[in-house]
């Protein structure tokens, strides 16, 4: 299994790059973003990474629903069946959890399952706790 962090700008080559000083590197996670300058690269340089990977079943993380780096690999989606799946809303806590879970060779369904559970685990507010004696002085 590979994966893939797609977004517009270089947010995926900087949330990977993020993974990298986190986690290390891990092979099988690729980086592939939109310019503001694009005239149709993304979308050929994305069939180009799909084809390069053969058979091999691909999770795509991409930031936003409706975007160009989704709407293009949603129709990779369309195209590839089962191989090829999709989740939105990249986040950090997302790609190190799938991308640490890589070696273990969990089947795509599972992956998909970790990156939506850590990528919505992983939004929350901070809150005020109760004071307490054991205040930390910052």
């Amino acid at each position: 299994m590979k994966i893939l962090v797609t977004s517009h700008g270089g947010l995926c080559e900087g949330i990977l790059e993020s993974y990298e000083m986190l986690a290390g590197s891990t092979k099988g996670i690729t980086a592939l973003s939109l310019r503001s300058d694009d005239t149709g690269e993304f979308k050929q340089e994305l069939s180009d990474w799909i084809d390069q990977q053969q058979d091999e079943p691909l999770l795509i993380l991409c930031d936003i629903h409706g975007g160009t780096p989704y709407n293009e690999s949603y129709r990779a989606f369309l195209k590839n069946g089962d191989r090829v799946r999709i989740v939105t809303g990249l986040n950090l806590p997302m790609l190190l959890e799938t991308g640490l879970a890589l070696p273990q060779g969990l089947d795509i369904s599972k992956m998909v399952a970790l990156a939506l559970k850590a990528g919505r685990e992983a939004v929350s507010a901070a809150e005020r706790v109760a004071a307490t004696d054991d205040v930390i002085d910052f």
